[in-house]
């Protein structure tokens, strides 16, 4: 008897859990639904499955956290279209641009990024449009994008990512020329410092890359410093480096860069505002 009341009390342990099980299992189809649709480039059927998730499981508060965000987002691509001061344009499509990065949509980076490029013309807008182009593999784009810069507007980022396109593109003996030209200031940014470093692992000299690599690191918010070395990870130019040691404890450096009140935000790597907040100056 006492086991029999046992299995029943299992039983309806169990019934009363099923109910909370179906609307997690719900919640996780209608999440990885609107994951996959805004992919596509999906945005209101991904907002509809995020609400889905959110309303099925409204403790888990990556859904909620989500469906904000793309809820935002989509409220900025409606304002891009009719925004006629050119600050707040621009301040909206960076926005952009940085959400749409960091939810991986690149096809509407690009996009986006062209159009960015088409109205500022400069050094940072150039940056986005060829980093976003390498992103795609579409090394060419990025190449013209480069090279077309202006003189006067070129700084030693862009010359640094040019030098990268074309590495990629087979042309290791101008990368390596400019490479030879680039002077990096004293006071360069994490941002910069990144960047001769790429150029310097795109031409094989492997022991400049490492040591430009670490000053980065630790010029890095801590915030940002995983960001960095995902993309360090994940970059073409690092890749002959994965089996050195050294890369390996590279990897390891810390920051030396106190964190700020803002900084410590755990959604800053997919908020759309990213890049406008003070914290982001640096680059």
């Amino acid at each position: 008897m006492k086991l029999g009341r046992t299995s029943l009390g299992l039983a309806l342990a169990a019934l009363l859990l099923c109910p909370a099980l179906a609307q997690a299992q719900t919640a996780q189809r209608a999440f990885a639904h609107g994951r996959a649709l805004l992919a596509q480039g999906d945005f209101r059927g991904a907002l509809a499955s995020y609400a889905t998730a959110a309303r099925a499981d409204r403790t888990n508060q990556e859904y909620l956290g989500q469906y904000m965000l793309l809820r935002q987002a989509i409220e900025m691509r409606n304002r891009l279209g009719t925004e006629k001061d050119p600050q707040k344009w621009e301040y909206l499509a960076r926005a952009l641009h940085s959400f749409y990065t960091g939810q991986g949509i690149y096809p509407e980076a690009l996009l986006l990024d062209r159009k960015i490029h088409a109205r500022l013309d400069n050094a940072s807008s150039a940056m986005m449009l060829a980093e976003t182009a390498l992103t795609m593999n579409l090394d060419a784009e990025a190449t013209q994008t480069l090279a077309s810069l202006a003189p006067n507007k070129s700084t030693p980022s862009t010359n640094a990512l040019l030098g990268v396109a074309l590495a990629r593109q087979g042309n290791v003996e101008r990368a390596r020329k400019i490479a030879d030209g680039v002077v990096l200031p004293e006071n360069a940014g994490p941002g910069m410092t990144y960047s001769v470093a790429r150029l310097h692992a795109a031409i094989g000299n492997s022991t400049r890359a490492l040591q430009l690599l670490t000053r980065c690191f630790q010029s890095v918010p801590p915030s940002q410093l995983a960001g960095f070395k995902a993309h360090v990870r994940q970059s073409p130019e690092f890749a002959g480096l994965a089996s050195d040691a050294r890369f390996a404890r590279v990897l390891q450096t810390k920051s030396k860069v106190p964190e700020s009140k803002c900084s410590g935000g755990s959604q800053c790597a997919g908020c759309p505002m990213r890049g406008k907040c003070g914290k982001s100056q640096s680059q």
